[in-house]
């Protein structure tokens, strides 16, 4: 997903992102759905509604030293995690948008070998509000962009397929999204896309329920969400089904930056991406990124 600045008409111009200034980083991405009870700022008459709430996980671990020489494969740790999520209606409708940057960091504790959170260092966090929700909802489903109301432009990759799988999973069926992601009842459900005439794979049907994520990871990616550490997310978004993960594995991108007689080269992908069954939520309760009461 990469980013910009939209100038008008011009073309958008790309800027940096601070994760892109370390010599090396780790990018791991996942993707998660959940259905809520939301308040829609236009209606009068004060009830929720279904709201399908997808989330896209970037999680950028940022070092300076050599992952060739483990002698010194103990400098500090920059991380950002980063939480965009679209809200979309039973009808298919992008009605809000919004991405929360987490900036925290990670110091090698001799004891354990490992690295794990410093809890001398201040998490910061960042919020990014969207644009106003139908000029999104046309942004993301045409233009495969969201745009931020500071200028910013986010250019959409696998993100995109998931939700356009969601848009028309409300659009054409009476099944919200998640709950098709958890229905127990996949044969019925089957048989209600054939009628509709939908392709299982236009909406990301696969045999068996997804896994809803667990209490430790829900914690976690409530603080990614920006939920107040004293509410879970439970509490906080009222889920009728979910979170659940859209996708089994983590995706992971090594990058590097070259140094060439004091020349430091944009960064540049290290062999292919990656997929592994282990989660970012898991990863990160692993480093003690959790929320205790």
């Amino acid at each position: 997903m990469g980013t910009s600045v939209s100038l008008g008409d011009y073309e958008p111009e790309e800027i940096k992102e601070p994760w892109e200034e370390s010599q090396y980083r780790d990018l791991s991405r996942a993707y998660y759905t959940q259905s809520l009870n939301m308040k829609i700022d236009t209606d009068n008459d004060g009830l929720l509604h279904c709201i399908t709430a997808v989330t896209s996980l970037e999680l950028n671990k940022c070092y300076t030293d050599s992952k060739e020489n483990l002698t010194i494969n103990k400098s500090p740790r920059n991380c950002y995690l980063s939480a965009l999520t679209i809200y979309m209606d039973n009808k298919g409708e992008i009605i809000k948008g919004e991405k929360i940057l987490t900036q925290f960091r990670l110091v090698y504790e001799a004891s354990e070998g490992r690295h794990l959170l410093d809890s001398s260092f201040k998490i910061k966090k960042q919020k990014e509000a969207c644009i106003d929700a139908k000029e999104l909802h046309n942004h993301v489903i045409k233009n495969k962009i969201v745009t931020f109301r500071n200028g910013k432009v986010y250019l959409l990759k696998k993100f995109h397929e998931y939700i356009i799988q969601a848009s028309l999973c409300n659009r054409r069926t009476d099944v919200n999204y998640t709950n098709m992601k958890v229905t127990a009842n996949r044969d019925e459900l089957n048989k209600t896309l054939s009628l509709l005439g939908i392709a299982e794979s236009s909406i990301g049907f696969t045999p068996g329920k997804a896994p809803i994520i667990a209490d430790i990871a829900m914690k976690i990616l409530g603080l990614a969400l920006s939920v107040e550490p004293q509410f879970s997310l439970a509490e906080y978004t009222y889920p009728i089904k979910g979170p659940v993960y859209l996708d089994n594995a983590t995706t992971i991108q090594e990058y590097k930056r070259e140094n060439a007689n004091g020349y430091v080269s944009p960064q540049r992908k290290i062999g292919e991406p990656r997929r592994e069954n282990k989660d970012i939520l898991k990863i990160l309760e692993e480093w003690g990124l959790n929320i205790k009461k």
